[in-house]
């Protein structure tokens, strides 16, 4: 990838130009940018760094859409990621917290798959909060630790769905989490994921396998998104890697990313 502009990037391959959404109220003396020290595979990678959240922010953000839900994509339609289709993704990526990465008080998030709201339609189910991150890997907040070293970091693969909307424990306890792990700050760690999502009589289900440094971890069928008939969301998905956290008044968090690949 090349940079372009203040947060923008492109890929060399497809030549597709990715920027980034960044929240208000999001604080970042490190732009997010290409880089070329420390990465996974020469000659560069992506880092993202938050800083304390300006006050009165609710949240932060700093999210790339690397498949996206609306805009163009390769190979034109036949390549968006849509539920229900039976169809099968293939995602990987290599992810490094930064050696002085902070603890978030709440979660937070650096890959998604994201389900938006679809405008102008609304739910048939007032008691469901649909959409969003409908499977995504997320920090385990400070409270939730279970390892308190300072060199480590636990986190989730969650998926969200109309029994699975909010999150207890953070571990397997909670409906939604498939698998809990730890990683080291300052390592390089690869993250693969196999998808698939049919539609059961308005269920999505399907195949959710997931690797970490090629190392199965989770392969079975799960539920995981909601039926844009019933919910009020779109049927169109996407692929998302970034920072995305509530508030944080103290914390600094930087990550990296490399190796990103999704074939569809």
């Amino acid at each position: 990838m090349a940079a372009k502009g203040a947060s923008a990037i492109v890929d060399s391959n497809s030549d597709q130009e990715f920027r980034a959404t960044i929240d208000k109220g999001t604080r970042a003396a490190d732009r997010p940018q290409l880089v070329s020290q420390g990465c996974h595979t020469p000659p560069s990678c992506l880092r993202i760094s938050l800083d304390p959240s300006a006050k009165g922010a609710a949240k932060n953000k700093i999210m790339y859409s690397f498949w996206s839900h609306y805009k163009s994509l390769p190979g034109g339609e036949q390549g968006r990621m849509v539920i229900g289709d039976n169809r099968v993704t293939r995602i990987r990526f290599a992810m490094k917290l930064g050696d002085n990465y902070d603890t978030p008080p709440h979660q937070m998030i650096h890959f998604q798959i994201f389900q938006p709201k679809d405008v102008g339609k609304a739910s048939k189910v007032k008691t469901v909060n649909p959409g969003g991150p409908i499977l995504s890997l997320r920090i385990v907040p400070q409270s939730r630790r279970k390892d308190k070293s300072p060199d480590v970091q636990d986190f989730i693969i969650v998926a969200r769905n109309p029994q699975a909307q909010n999150l207890k424990y953070y571990d397997r306890r909670d409906n939604g989490v498939l698998f809990r792990g730890q990683v080291r700050k300052g390592d390089w760690n690869n993250f693969s994921f196999v998808l698939q999502s049919t539609d059961k009589d308005g269920r999505m289900i399907g195949r959710v396998a997931f690797w970490l440094n090629d190392v199965k971890k989770v392969d079975h069928p799960v539920e995981w998104g909601f039926d844009p008939k019933r919910y009020g969301v779109s049927s169109k998905l996407g692929f998302e890697l970034g920072s995305y956290r509530s508030a944080d008044p103290n914390g600094h968090q930087t990550v990296y990313f490399d190796d990103i690949t999704l074939d569809r």
